[in-house]
């Protein structure tokens, strides 16, 4: 018998599909928190979770022996010196592409048609015509990071007549969103030619600091930068030092290092830049789209579970993702 805790709360429709995808002998608990799971004997017992336990919660629980995240990163757990190797990690990637696509492309959007701008002189009595207005179409975009989220992001911009091109980690990959692909050792030839720079990758010891000063100017001073990664990928003072000095066009960031910025840092207050708040992955609580693909993966694993089969989105610790 499978005991199952989940620790988000679910309606009834999702309470039924978790269901079905159960034996009669698995043991299915619902909480509508890892407190309220951690109150009951029964909680404390099971050996899979929905969720995200504290590190505490996972050592107490002694027959735990998977994790299956609501989010995408697992930074949480992989960046911890104490997670028990016994206990099998999956993530919820590919829930969040087409949300985050969608964010990127509006964050681009705003940026090239000056949208910010627009109602900043409305604001003040102003109704005039804004000079160098741009378009996605032709932009040659680099995206670093060829997953679920640059994939939908390629794919949406290839409908705006932009040229995808994707930095990946295993050389001789071709996928039909892009119309090129590199490795990341071939990053610093491609950024000088390109438009726009999206990175979607995870947070690991080997992409922090990865666009660093000597990266950022190796860019177009008409480019964009946008990062829905993690902000420590990104050299924060070489950014906005190219910024303020007129190096690249402008960025993008739902991420930043440090996360949040200072409340004076000169990034919030920049024309030329979009900002929010880590929160371009619409996750668990606000959308009920994303819920529904991450249940589709937890379904799918418990199935996989079952039939000791490998699990989807098993999180390498030896690459942090």
């Amino acid at each position: 018998m499978r005991v199952i805790a989940i620790t988000k709360p679910c309606m009834e429709v999702e309470r039924e599909q978790i269901l079905s995808a159960v034996t009669a002998e698995d043991k299915v608990l619902f909480y509508d928190s890892e407190e309220a799971l951690l109150k009951n004997e029964d909680g404390k017992k099971a050996d899979i979770i929905l969720g995200e336990p504290d590190l505490s919660t996972i050592h107490a629980m002694k027959n735990l022996r998977w994790i299956q995240m609501t989010w995408a990163g697992a930074n949480k757990y992989t960046t911890a010196p104490d997670y028990p190797e016994g206990v099998v990690l999956t993530s919820a990637s590919g829930a969040y592409g087409y949300v985050i696509s969608e964010y990127i492309l509006s964050g681009l959007l705003a940026l090239t048609k000056k949208l910010f701008l627009y109602r900043a002189q409305l604001q003040d009595g102003g109704w005039y015509r804004l000079e160098n207005d741009d378009t996605l179409e032709g932009k040659r975009v680099l995206i670093l990071g060829t997953g679920d989220i640059g994939q939908e992001t390629a794919k949406k911009l290839k409908a705006f007549g932009a040229y995808p091109v994707g930095i990946c980690r295993t050389s001789g990959k071709t996928n039909p969103f892009f119309d090129e692909m590199y490795t990341a050792e071939q990053l610093d030839a491609q950024l000088s030619s390109a438009d726009i720079v999206i990175i979607a990758l995870p947070g690991t010891a080997e992409t922090t600091g990865m666009l660093d000063a000597e990266r950022i100017s190796k860019m177009k001073a008409s480019a964009i930068l946008v990062n829905v990664g993690r902000g420590f990928i990104v050299d924060t003072d070489a950014l906005t030092d190219a910024l303020q000095n007129g190096a690249l066009k402008g960025a993008v960031l739902d991420v930043t290092d440090p996360e949040p910025l200072p409340e004076q840092h000169p990034l919030r207050f920049m024309e030329n830049v979009v900002m929010t708040p880590h929160v371009s992955g619409i996750g668990w609580a606000e959308n009920m789209f994303t819920r529904k693909r991450i249940l589709d993966i937890f379904c799918e694993n418990i199935r996989r579970d079952r039939e000791n089969e490998p699990k989807k989105n098993v999180i390498d610790f030896s690459k942090g993702y």
